[in-house]
């Protein structure tokens, strides 16, 4: 026989969830095949087949709890489970030894239970329900269905919202039975809230030590998003950072990242900084007023080095900023402009090396004269500036191009240019005399092209005038010829696979007439590419028959499926006895083992008589996918720089840690990151 009893509450109705939620319960409805009441008690004994259902306030059944045996205090709203139960919702389901429900005060308390949301599964020994929030003590989470699973973090308490986060405290991090990591602080989103990602790299570099880094990245919304770095270094303290940005297309877009630490047995406080902001004021029409700047500031030209070396454009030992406003029209535009840039005196100061405050620019850009088959454009610009001095100097400069281009036969073509270039100094300490130097210059080429060939012979030339004249300085040593050159460039079998490019110049300069035909001819230079099916090659030789050979450079990249092989060779004639030679080897093995890895050695051999042979940079990257999380080994040895560190992240929200916007983001403000980093190490 089928017992059943409709349970009335009087609880207030909230808004409809579909987890283990009481505030919209309206009624619940007991089944069971035996049941005892005992009306003195208020009390109901359910056992054999029990099933217990909450209906909503729409009438839906929102939670089913399933047991052997259930005891209902009516007076309390509670139900007590002696025996083991399950409670299901659309997207929860917990099974458990024992354990109660309160519906009025919408609170459960459960033992030795397993939850499973999505695929993360719960082992605790005690878990709390409030509302809808889970609380569960001494905690094993994973989402290995395996027994025992692969992986799993052990929490000291765990704070579970389903469809918002799960936060977790004094973790562990284990593979199999081993102890792995330990991660003071879990947070994981699990809905469309604004997620705070947080990821642990420890390692040790020969200057800082052991050193744990750590990142928590949060978005307040798709455009904004913040990361703040927490680092400790056993030598040098702990450093503090924070890297913000805004990139709404054709809008705004913003970057500011900046680092300090307070290091040991220094009394200065070491940091960086960079960033730069691009603003769009003003639009209507085919017109548009925007500003953008950048700065890059350090404490010292070594900070970056010591911390950021993973980027070459940080690693610079520079700092400098810059700001502009432009205007700009359908066919030109104006912009005021500030640079400043200071470059390094040593290990620990800058001088400034240049200095334009402000600078003002015009350009006409290129259109046609009217129906004429010729084009123009011009450019001028006001400059207050200094160079590695004390004093400011203004000049003007200003640009007036006319060119044109037009078929003789066929595939043979014809184009030349024409250039007034004016330098107008006025206000210099270095002369009393304000004078303006003038400059002409002229290129043409004749070219014959077919589909695959191309054959072109050229002439330019750079031609000075005197001071405050239109005359060219004749009387000067190089009489006013800064270049006269016939060029010849050819270009065979030009393909999207393949080419080969020739070039060769011969200067005819005037003065010095007593120079050779060996030396007024050009290096020859050679290009050569070619791509295959699984690598292509690049070849580049560089060779003056008179000086000798200047340079020469191979680079060989093989690239099957996910593997890779990249070889560069060079030699240089500012030391022709040494050769550089750079090997990066890229190895994925097939998916089903979810490993891969990168291994870099650049060295030198030179065949002096001292035949020395030295790397200069040894690196192992080594990446494993394993579940839902990703581990990285890093090791990098090159001149002052040996470290080695290692870091795992979870990747079940790679769609809230990486979109289109942080990758756009990424290639605008920081193109060397690779997309799987995070921040520079």
């Amino acid at each position: 026989m089928i017992f059943l009893i409709l349970f009335i509450l009087k609880i207030n109705c909230f808004s409809q969830t579909n987890n283990l939620d009481f505030k919209d319960v309206k009624r619940v409805e007991f089944f069971s095949e035996y049941a005892l009441y005992d009306s003195s008690r208020s009390f109901i004994t359910l056992s054999t087949s029990v099933f217990i259902n909450t209906i909503s306030s729409e009438n839906k059944s929102d939670l089913n709890i399933k047991s052997d045996y259930a005891f209902i205090d009516l007076s309390s709203s509670t139900i007590l489970f002696k025996s083991s139960f399950t409670v299901e919702s659309s997207s929860i389901s917990i099974f458990s030894k024992s354990g109660e429900i309160n519906f009025k005060e919408s609170k459960g308390d459960f033992n030795d239970s397993v939850s499973r949301y999505d695929r993360f599964i719960i082992r605790s020994k005690k878990v709390f329900v409030d509302n809808n929030k889970y609380i569960y003590k001494n905690a094993s989470v994973t989402t290995c269905d395996q027994e025992p699973p692969h992986y799993h973090i052990s929490s000291e308490r765990l704070t579970f919202v389903p469809k918002k986060y799960f936060l977790s405290y004094n973790n562990i991090f284990f593979i199999g039975k081993v102890p792995i990591l330990y991660f003071p602080v879990l947070y994981k989103p699990l809905g469309d809230g604004t997620p705070i990602i947080s990821q642990f790299y420890p390692g040790y570099d020969s200057r800082n030590g052991f050193y744990i880094k750590s990142n928590y990245t949060y978005k307040f919304s798709r455009y904004t998003k913040l990361k703040a770095f927490v680092d400790y270094f056993a030598k040098k303290g702990w450093g503090f950072g924070e890297e913000v940005y805004k990139y709404k297309r054709d809008r705004i877009i913003f970057d500011l990242s900046y680092y300090t630490i307070d290091e040991r047995g220094d009394a200065k406080r070491q940091w960086g900084s960079n960033g730069g902001l691009w603003v769009k004021l003003y639009s209507k029409d085919n017109k548009e007023i925007y500003t953008q700047s950048f700065i890059r500031t350090l404490s010292n030209p070594m900070f970056n080095n010591n911390y950021f070396r993973s980027n070459p454009f940080a690693v610079s030992e520079n700092k400098q900023w810059e700001i502009s406003m432009t205007y700009r029209m359908p066919y030109s535009y104006l912009r005021i402009s500030d640079r400043v840039l200071y470059s390094r005196i040593d290990d620990y100061s800058f001088k400034e090396t240049q200095n334009i405050s402000p600078k003002i620019e015009y350009q006409m850009l290129t259109k046609n004269i009217g129906f004429m088959n010729l084009s123009h454009n011009f450019y001028t610009s006001f400059e207050n500036s200094r160079m590695d001095s004390s004093y400011f100097k203004k000049e003007i400069n200003s640009n007036y191009s006319l060119f044109n281009s037009f078929n003789i036969y066929k595939n043979l073509s014809f184009y030349n240019s024409f250039t007034y270039s004016g330098n107008y100094y006025f206000s210099n300490p270095d002369n009393n005399e304000n004078f303006i130097i003038s400059k002409y210059l002229y290129n043409s080429s004749l070219r014959f092209s077919t589909l695959s060939n191309s054959y072109e012979i050229g002439y330019n030339s750079v031609l000075r005038t005197k001071k405050n004249t239109s005359q060219i300085d004749y009387k000067s040593d190089d009489k006013g010829v800064e270049v006269s050159k016939l060029n010849l460039d050819v270009t065979l079998f030009s393909r999207i696979n393949q080419y080969l490019i020739f070039h060769n110049n011969y200067d005819l300069k005037p003065y010095q007439p007593e120079r050779t035909f060996r030396q007024r001819i050009g290096a020859f230079s050679v290009d050569y590419y070619k791509n295959y099916s699984n690598y292509e090659i690049y070849l580049k030789e560089t060779y003056h028959i008179s000086q000798g050979q200047k340079s020469f450079i191979a680079h060989l990249n093989s690239n099957y499926e996910q593997n890779y092989l990249n070889i560069g060779f060079a030699n240089y004639s500012s030391n022709k006895d040494r050769f550089l030679i750079s090997n990066t080897l890229g190895y994925y093995p097939d998916k089903t083992r979810g490993w891969y890895g990168e291994f870099v050695m650049r060295y030198y051999f030179d065949i002096s008589k001292n035949m020395d042979f030295k790397f200069f940079e040894k690196g192992i990257n080594l990446n494993k996918d394993f579940h839902d999380f990703r581990a990285k080994l890093s090791f990098r040895n090159r001149r002052n720089v040996n470290e080695i560190f290692f870091y795992i992240t979870m990747k079940m929200n790679d769609k809230y840690r990486k979109n289109d916007i942080d990758k756009e983001v990424d290639e605008f403000f920081k193109p060397w990151r690779k997309f799987e980093e995070e921040r520079d190490y």
